[in-house]
């Protein structure tokens, strides 16, 4: 997946999990140079973020790395926080709509943690510039009562109701998840591409026996999860 790719308009999912998207106004010549010079900052910045966390980054260094002047910056964007938030929230946009698209039709909860994982994971090996920007954007991750988990709280609460999540709290499954996932995902960027699968089965096995599951049943379903998701290196 390319920078560009990441951010080409795309439908989300609604809360129903029905994909929800208007028919778009095919913009003019002046519009869509408006909408290249806005993403050629978002993509700067995505670019520099690689590196460097947004706080290290100055506007006069976003508008260098876009070819633009620092004045037009402002035409697009209030301040660099704004520019944050923005850039913050397509990245989490994608990568929930591509762990939706991953467990459509997936009704067990802890399948659909599994498959999730996997589906971060490959998301590491296919734009790891973007995933890397992701875990810089958005320190707090971990926190249960944060937006970006609200698709893994849905699936702590479904999971303890139907039996096959053992915890105190939503919130002790959400933590759990997601220091998982944002361990996984810092792990990864540094791994080599052949070695992900297995990392991903021993770290999965884990974290679903954590949840309560009996460990042979916690290694079937990762295993299901990486064949049907990883790809082979």
């Amino acid at each position: 997946m390319t920078i560009r790719s990441l951010f080409m308009p795309i439908t989300e999912p609604a809360p129903d999990g029905k994909i929800k998207g208007a028919a778009r106004k095919v913009p003019n010549r002046r519009d869509r140079r408006k909408l290249a010079t806005r993403q050629a900052l978002l993509d700067a910045t995505l670019a520099l973020l690689a590196s460097r966390s947004i706080d290290a980054l100055s506007v006069d260094e976003i508008a260098m790395r876009a070819d633009v002047g620092k004045g037009t910056f402002y035409n697009y964007f209030a301040d660099k926080d704004a520019l944050e938030r923005e850039l913050a929230s397509q990245i989490r946009v994608r990568m929930e709509t591509e762990i939706w698209r991953t467990n459509e039709g997936v009704s067990d909860p802890a399948e659909r943690i599994a498959r999730a994982f996997c589906c971060v994971l490959r998301f590491c090996l296919g734009a790891p510039e973007q995933a890397a920007a992701l875990a810089r954007l958005v320190p707090h991750a971990t926190d249960p009562a944060a937006r970006i988990n609200s698709g893994v709280r849905r699936d702590a609460a479904e999971g303890m109701t139907r039996g096959r999540i053992v915890a105190t709290s939503e919130d002790a499954v959400v933590a759990c998840v997601m220091g998982v996932f944002t361990a996984g995902v810092n792990r990864v960027l540094d791994l080599p591409a052949g070695r992900v699968r297995e990392f991903a089965h021993g770290v999965g096995t884990i974290l679903l026996h954590g949840l309560g599951l009996k460990s042979a049943e916690a290694k079937r379903i990762m295993r299901d999860a990486i064949e049907a998701i990883l790809p082979r290196q």
